[in-house]
Parts: C-alpha cells; sequence; structure tokens
C-alpha cells in the first residue's frame, strides 16, 4: 500500500466515524480540526518543510508516550522537582506536554534512550517550550531549559515568558544506535514559579524521497 492509498483509506474512515456524531460533538469536532490546522501551520512556519520537499518521514518518536521508559532526576537535589506528562496551557494554548518544574537547588534531568532505525537519513527534535500560565515571571526571574545529547549540550535558552516557543534542532543521522537525549531545567536561582514545560517533544527520522 503506497503512502497515499493509506492516506485515503484514514480519511474513509474518519469520515465514516463523523456521519454518527451528534450536532453538538460536530460543533466540537469543528473547534478541534481548525486548532490542528493551526498548528500544522505554526510547525511549518519554523521548519520550513516547503523547502524540504525531498524529505520523507519514515520514523517517530515521541517522548511523551515513551515517558515510562525515561529516567528521572536531579544534579543536586530533588526537592521541590516536579515531573509528569500532561496538558499544560500556555499563553491559553494548551499541549501535551512533559512538565519538568526543578528543583530547589540544580538541575532537573529526563533522560531517554531511543533506539534510531539503521534507514534513518535525516534526524530532526521538534518541539515547544513554555510556562504554563498563572506563572509570575520577569527578566531577573526566568526559568533555563537545556538538551544534552550523549553528554553534550546542543541547545538551551532562558525564558521569562508564558507563550509556546517552537524549535527544530537538527542532530546527526545517529543510525542504528541508542543515543542518549537529556532534556534539562534551571531554577538559575529562584525555585518559585518555574512552571516550566515541554510541549509535544518530538524525534522524527527521515528519507530522501524518490
Amino acid at each position: 500500500m503506497t503512502r497515499v492509498d493509506y492516506r485515503q483509506q484514514l480519511i474513509d474512515a474518519i469520515v465514516r466515524r463523523i456521519h454518527d456524531l451528534s450536532e453538538e460533538s460536530l460543533t466540537q469536532l469543528s473547534t478541534f480540526i481548525s486548532f490542528l490546522k493551526w498548528q500544522e501551520e505554526q510547525w511549518r512556519s519554523i521548519v520550513g518543510d516547503e523547502t524540504r520537499p525531498d524529505l520523507e518521514v519514515v520514523w517517530q518518536y515521541d517522548f511523551i508516550e515513551h515517558f515510562d521508559e525515561a529516567s528521572r532526576a536531579g544534579t543536586v537535589t530533588e526537592q521541590g522537582m516536579e515531573v509528569k506528562v500532561g496538558p499544560a496551557q500556555c499563553g491559553m494554548i494548551q499541549k501535551m506536554a512533559l512538565w519538568q518544574h526543578p528543583p530547589l537547588k540544580g538541575e532537573a534531568v529526563v533522560e531517554y534512550q531511543p533506539t534510531i532505525p539503521p534507514d534513518v537519513e535525516v534526524l530532526q527534535l521538534r518541539f515547544a517550550i513554555g510556562v504554563r500560565d498563572g506563572a509570575i515571571l520577569s527578566e531577573d526571574n526566568p526559568v533555563g531549559f537545556r538538551i544534552r545529547l550523549n553528554g553534550r549540550r546542543i541547545w538551551n535558552r532562558v525564558k521569562h515568558t508564558n507563550t509556546w516557543e517552537y524549535f527544530v534542532v537538527d542532530l546527526p543521522t545517529l543510525a542504528g544506535t541508542t543515543p542518549t537525549i537529556q532534556f534539562i531545567t534551571d531554577a538559575l536561582g529562584n525555585h518559585h514559579w518555574k512552571w516550566a514545560v515541554w510541549g509535544e517533544p518530538q524525534l522524527l527520522g527521515f528519507v530522501e524521497s524518490t
């Protein structure tokens, strides 16, 4: 079955199920579809899919789905640290997220070890960062976000606003290996209000389409 055939079968199955929905559910579905469309446009605006039409997704690793396989630790203490997965609202927009409130001292570290398939030619890490609505932050009271790959820091940001920010990080292909990927947050001093979250973090593997 080609990718086009699979897509059409999926659409047909969804349409059949829609016919059984009530008017109220149809209204809710319409709102949710509008949100999904907006979300895809946000990703495209930073990923630039149009600039790489030669790439095709062949593998995906969802860090939210694999949370139970991850290890969690504090580098100095775990006191005050909160790590879990669940819906998070930042700037009035809700996403499934990895919650990672840093501890009183040191970093909160969530570590994954995904196995990359041997046929992956291009590897990208896609995610958003935010601070949950309700947190009181300022420029002199930010929270630090970092990512380490096999012990080396490959990305970091300091954030003091609630709204989601989207990022794409190009990685070495790492094909056929099991790298260590660490999501890290740091209170950078004052521990209070550091409601840090990673929105929909995913690892995507691509090959060049023919």
